[in-house]
């Protein structure tokens, strides 16, 4: 489990492909990986993967087939940046929300406005089916970080970025085009399934 609050952003340094699935390898600042063990899970842009080979200011990550039909880590190359945070520890504050890093969805910025010393961002879902849970004053996880959101329709959903999230995320690297992965709030999906309970 995860809050949703981005400690570091990595840098892809190599990606190894075998047959279909991934390795990929990231540099990180040394402070950060001092903090993690073999065999941690970190959330990668929302997603959670297990490191392993942690090796001065690198480590590693397995990413399988499953996960990269659903997830944007497709797109890893070499230079390429993400979000990163270690797991929840029963005695951490939690500021954001729960967060699992299970994608539900990718989705696609399609606006992006400057507001004074924030931006707002205008997301649309490949899977509109999730929309149903995304509601305004509600929590969203986008690329592995945690939003208020704004406002919502039938077709997107909005949301505000304060300065500090913008220069500490990969959010600063965004631009209408940018494919993004979404988690939606847990609690909406446990609430919807014991409702429709037959028990």
């Amino acid at each position: 489990m995860f809050t949703g609050l981005v400690q570091k952003i990595a840098t892809v340094k190599f990606i190894n492909s075998h047959h279909g699935d991934i390795q990929a390898i990231f540099s990180v600042e040394k402070d950060f990986l001092s903090t993690v063990k073999e065999g941690d899970s970190l959330s990668i842009n929302g997603v959670c993967l297990t490191v392993y080979n942690i090796l001065d200011d690198t480590f590693s990550v397995d990413i399988s087939n499953e996960t990269l039909d659903v997830t944007t880590l497709t797109q890893l190359n070499t230079g390429y940046k993400v979000n990163i945070e270690t797991s929840l520890k029963l005695n951490d504050k939690l500021g954001g929300h729960i967060v699992s890093g299970h994608v539900d969805s990718i989705a696609k910025v399609i606006g992006l406005e400057k507001d004074s010393r924030s931006y707002k961002l205008c997301i649309e879902l490949q899977d509109k089916k999730y929309l149903k849970y995304i509601v305004k004053k509600g929590s969203i996880c986008v690329d592995g970080i945690s939003l208020t959101v704004n406002a919502e329709n039938d077709k997107h959903f909005y949301v505000n970025i304060i300065p500090y999230t913008w220069d500490n995320t990969i959010m600063q690297y965004y631009k209408v085009g940018t494919v993004v992965n979404i988690e939606i709030d847990r609690m909406a999906l446990h609430i919807e399934k014991l409702l429709n309970s037959k028990d």
